[in-house]
């Protein structure tokens, strides 16, 4: 198996994988996400290091598009928690 091949095999499974995160609701809970898989680095160092091994013009423009996604998922998480100026969101019912 060439090594772009490979690398391809791998951006589509970190593309899945984003696809998993873009459809999970991320909620931070004042420390750190407890399973890398959670983390927006640790798919951003694993597409760091297939790029490195490929010359491919191809698989860099796919390798970019996920790292798009990625921010956005990330992005979007963090809208999701905190309010309009930054600040922790309201939770909507009562508590007792």
């Amino acid at each position: 198996m060439s090594v772009d091949q490979h690398a391809q095999e791998e951006l589509a499974h970190i593309g899945r994988m984003i696809a998993e995160l873009e459809r999970v609701v991320i909620k931070p809970r004042g420390g750190p996400m407890l399973h890398a898989v959670m983390q927006e680095e640790y798919w951003q160092r694993r597409i760091d290091a297939l790029m490195v091994a490929s010359t491919s013009g191809l698989l860099r423009r796919d390798a970019d598009a996920l790292r798009e996604r990625l921010a956005d998922v990330f992005a979007d998480a963090h809208e999701r928690n905190t309010g309009h100026a930054g600040e922790p969101a309201r939770e909507t019912g009562s508590r007792r």
